[in-house]
């Protein structure tokens, strides 16, 4: 039984064709049937069932399949615990993060680069729905969220370090207010708000459910760093995290006063796999970077 064997066999039971198999896997069609074929004759059994248009898991398969991508799965970790000794001088990480949290993320990137030069860093920016999906489908190795309500006991989450949901506008659009912004007074704004499906705006509504509020909502945009450079230029305002005008200039936050406006943000990974020490470098820059003291207004 050879690795081949099994990836060959996962990758054709997981697309349910061999002819998308082969462009995958960038291998002939013949070259994959052929060592299928021999994994059979090995293990005595039929794993997948063939027609002319159709190729389906056999019973045998269906309990072959867990323990095939769990073999693959333990060699690929191998291999990255041997890159991970090599001090950090090969490998790659991928980390997603949610649109509103990538704001946070310039100077740990940066930082990252300067000192491990020689990994490939690559940063998926996404939903929150997405970044889940993609991180049971071991396509990150880290993802980067604002605490969400719902939990998955197939991912384990540690908090990075606790936000809040503000009202965010020009410096002077704010005036007046003090301490706290409560959810009625949220009506008197003119906003321009992150758009339905972005993870702040998921927290927005949570906290606008039981209340009668109706606002003024004049634009939504899907990418918040365009959002933030509106309301700098213009008298909209919007409702983002306070963390997210830490490296602004020009704009003034004032939070949300309501106990369901708590954003903290997050760090997760996939339950029960191995952890790469690149990975755990990103994290401690990404917490040394958000223990600094934070103020309110940014000038």
């Amino acid at each position: 039984m050879e690795l081949r064997q099994l990836k060959y066999f996962v990758e054709v039971a997981r697309l349910k064709s061999y002819s998308l198999a082969s462009k995958t896997l960038f291998i002939t069609q013949s070259t994959i049937s052929q060592q299928i074929r021999k994994l059979e004759e090995e293990l005595g059994v039929e794993l997948l069932t063939r027609d002319t248009r159709h190729v389906e898991l056999s019973d045998y398969g269906e309990q072959f399949y867990p323990c095939a991508v769990q073999v693959l799965d333990d060699a690929a970790a191998g291999k990255d615990r041997i890159r991970d000794v090599m001090n950090l001088n090969v490998g790659t990480l991928s980390v997603g993060c949610t649109y509103a949290f990538s704001l946070l993320l310039k100077q740990t990137v940066l930082e990252f680069h300067r000192q491990f030069p020689h990994i490939r860093l690559n940063i998926d920016i996404t939903s929150k729905e997405e970044l889940r999906q993609k991180m049971l489908d071991r396509e990150l190795d880290l993802a980067l969220t604002y605490k969400s309500a719902e939990d998955d006991d197939r991912i384990e989450s540690h908090l990075l370090f606790q936000s809040r949901l503000c009202l965010i506008g020009r410096k002077g659009t704010l005036s007046g207010l003090k301490g706290e912004v409560s959810v009625q007074d949220l009506a008197r704004f003119p906003l321009a708000l992150p758009s339905k499906g972005l993870q702040v705006r998921d927290t927005l509504q949570s906290i606008l459910y039981t209340e009668d509020v109706d606002l003024d909502i004049r634009l939504e945009i899907n990418s918040v760093r365009s959002l933030l450079d509106l309301v700098a230029n213009s008298s909209l305002v919007t409702m983002l995290s306070e963390e997210s005008i830490r490296d602004a200039h020009g704009l003034e936050a004032v939070p949300i006063a309501h106990p369901d406006g708590r954003m903290d943000g997050c760090y997760h990974y996939l339950r029960g796999t191995y952890h790469k020490t690149s990975a755990q470098k990103f994290v401690e820059l990404l917490q040394k970077n958000n223990s600094t003291n934070r103020s309110y207004e940014l000038s």
